[in-house]
């Protein structure tokens, strides 16, 4: 019986699908954009978190803490003031520290960033829950020479391999400055896709990113200009005098607030620390906000949708008296015939949810191409997490639930009623 009805129920909105269509895409396109703002948040929260990990303190120059995180990690804002070099040195010898790593930002080849650092980023930065980085390919050699690590993103869309002579660009500029022409350097490795900032990096040695910039004042280039591939990087000259942050690893997490503490108090310069954790809940209370008007806005359209159903199957039922009419003629009780019209809203709402749920994957798919390599992050999301199914299943349940009035309506229209004559 059940699967009898459930083939007149779909015969029946197959034969009304002009009258249909819209109102199903109406509700697939309100599934759609509700689907899609919760995968982006989910995923743009995911990927924003798995970014760093490993690290517990972010020292930079005194300065706001978010800003710090954003550009330092994210690749996100203007440029951080620089600490001495001398500052990490002091930051590394700290007793309290198990590992340090310096960063040093400013510079760019065909609009990806610069990274400077040691190979000691290699060894103690992670992403996601404590994966370390991982070269897809290598030659042995060390970011402490002369080569460039490349992200994942960077080595595919350039089209860069192992021995590719690269050229850096001074600052964020584009790829016409020609400052460090004299210095090739070759690329060294080629890091693992991670989903974060790193595949949108190339990595150079601190040393080396300090010989590129030999003799230079301020931005105005040094008129004897070095190849770094031909001097000794051990040079004590090569000694970086300001980088941008340092990461920071600790012996014993009980001891991260009072190295924050000393690290604020700090007395040759002033200085901030960074808990990346901490900071990073402060960026969702920030746009916790925008995130709320979103998921409204999106469960708004939803509730218009499925009362523009109610508002459908209810006009098409005085056109459908005849309809039922037969239906009684042929022995089909009230109670029948009202979940027929439930039935109806049910096929309705399981062609939207299917639909709107493959319009959101789509979509999201062509948002996380675009949002991913400005935000430099992986957005791709899951084919449908636990809460997006719960709220699909609420939806196709709600959707169900539209067509008792109308199925209400139909159980007290009498047989006499149906086969009158209306003029």
């Amino acid at each position: 019986m059940t699967g009898s009805m459930l083939a007149l129920a779909i015969g029946s909105v197959l034969s009304r699908r002009l009258s249909l269509a819209l109102t199903v895409l109406t509700m697939a396109l309100s599934v759609a954009l509700f689907l899609s703002v919760e995968r982006l948040r989910i995923a743009a929260r995911d990927s924003f978190d798995g970014t760093i990990s490993g690290v517990d303190v972010l020292v930079g120059a005194r300065g706001g803490e978010l800003g710090l995180l954003l550009y330092t990690v994210f690749q996100i804002g203007d440029a951080a003031p620089s600490l001495r070099w001398s500052s990490f040195e002091d930051l590394a010898d700290d007793d309290r520290v198990a590992w340090s790593v310096p960063i040093s930002l400013g510079d760019s080849h065909r609009g990806y960033r610069v990274v400077a650092t040691t190979s000691a980023y290699f060894d103690h930065v992670k992403t996601g829950r404590e994966r370390p980085l991982r070269f897809a390919e290598s030659t042995g050699e060390r970011v402490d020479d002369v080569g460039v690590v490349l992200g994942a993103q960077v080595a595919r869309d350039l089209d860069y391999g192992l021995d590719t002579l690269v050229e850096i660009q001074h600052g964020l500029a584009s790829a016409g400055d020609r400052s460090h022409r004299d210095s090739l350097l070759p690329v060294s490795g080629i890091l693992e896709p991670t989903g974060t900032p790193i595949d949108y990096s190339l990595f150079v040695s601190v040393r080396a990113f300090e010989a590129l910039h030999n003799g230079w004042r301020g931005s105005v280039p040094s008129t004897t200009a070095l190849d770094v591939r031909t001097v000794d990087l051990t040079d004590p000259a090569f000694t970086p005098s300001l980088i941008t942050a340092v990461y920071v690893g600790m012996k014993s997490k009980r001891r991260i607030f009072q190295l924050v503490e000393d690290v604020e108090d700090y007395g040759p310069e002033p200085l901030t620390a960074v808990l990346p954790g901490v900071t990073l809940s402060q960026l969702w209370v920030l746009v916790g906000s925008a995130e709320q008007a979103l998921q409204l806005l999106a469960i708004l359209i939803v509730v218009v949708a499925l009362a523009g159903q109610i508002t459908l199957l209810l006009a098409t039922l005085d056109l459908r008296r005849r309809e039922i009419a037969i239906y009684r003629a042929l022995g089909a009780q009230p109670g029948l015939i009202g979940g027929l019209l439930v039935l109806e809203a049910l096929v309705i709402g399981l062609i939207a949810a299917a639909v709107g749920l493959l319009l959101a994957i789509v979509g999201t798919a062509l948002a996380g191409s675009v949002l991913g390599s400005v935000l430099k992050l992986d957005l791709g999301a899951t084919l449908l997490t636990p809460s997006q199914a719960l709220a699909l299943l609420a939806f196709i349940g709600v959707s169900a639930a539209s067509g008792v009035p109308a199925g209400l309506l139909a159980y007290r229209t009498s047989l006499q009623d149906g086969m009158r004559a209306r003029f």
